[in-house]
């Protein structure tokens, strides 16, 4: 019988600003864009859920849909919507492994953080048994499922930032997406409008 177990991050990750500030100057990129009443998928809660905690408190309406392969990070989620409604009525985590996506599953978003591409693959990923998919086919499924004139953001101090950024020029390149002006750590495309 062949191993049927999900592949996990058997870790967490608690905020730490030095090391990875992506989603901290995410929260900022929203600011100062003025994003408002959009829609966010975002790739990695961290025990913090800073993303989502931060838009469930600013005001701009913004609904979070996010993904982690953490069970400690799930928990950290449960904890934090069970002792603050408000946060919840906004924040959806759920657990999961990202390669395993199921388009259908999803909805469409306007916003769309894919900071942690290539950090966690296993090897075993996109082959046929696990049929997992590799990054560059998530980020095809995420671009298919952002608006028109959406954004998709990588994080250029990913250690696996190398990969991300050779991978993100063949995608932009075929999806038309342009680079705009980068903020702090992150690399900003939008999607062409129509």
């Amino acid at each position: 019988m062949s191993d049927t177990k999900m592949n996990l991050w058997d870790a967490k990750w608690d905020l730490d600003p030095a090391q990875c500030p992506c989603d901290i100057h995410f929260n900022e990129w929203i600011e100062a864009n003025g994003i408002a009443g959009k829609t966010i998928y975002h790739f990695g809660t961290g025990t913090h859920h800073i993303v989502g905690i931060a838009q469930a408190q600013n005001g701009r309406r913004n609904a979070v849909f996010a993904i982690t392969a953490s069970k400690i990070e799930y928990e950290t989620y449960i904890d934090l919507v069970s002792e603050d409604h408000h946060v919840a009525k906004s924040y959806v985590a759920y657990f999961g492994d990202i390669y395993l996506t199921d388009p259908r599953m999803l909805p469409v978003f306007d916003v769309v953080t894919l900071f942690h591409a290539n950090e966690y693959i296993h090897d075993d990923t996109p082959s046929a048994e696990y049929s997992g998919l590799d990054d560059a086919k998530l980020l095809d499924l995420m671009t298919a499922k952002t608006k028109a004139g959406g954004y998709v953001l990588f994080y250029k101090g990913s250690f696996a930032f190398d990969k991300t950024g050779a991978m993100t020029a063949a995608w932009a390149k075929a999806s038309g997406a342009t680079r705009v002006a980068d903020f702090k750590s992150l690399m900003v495309y939008r999607l062409p409008s129509s």
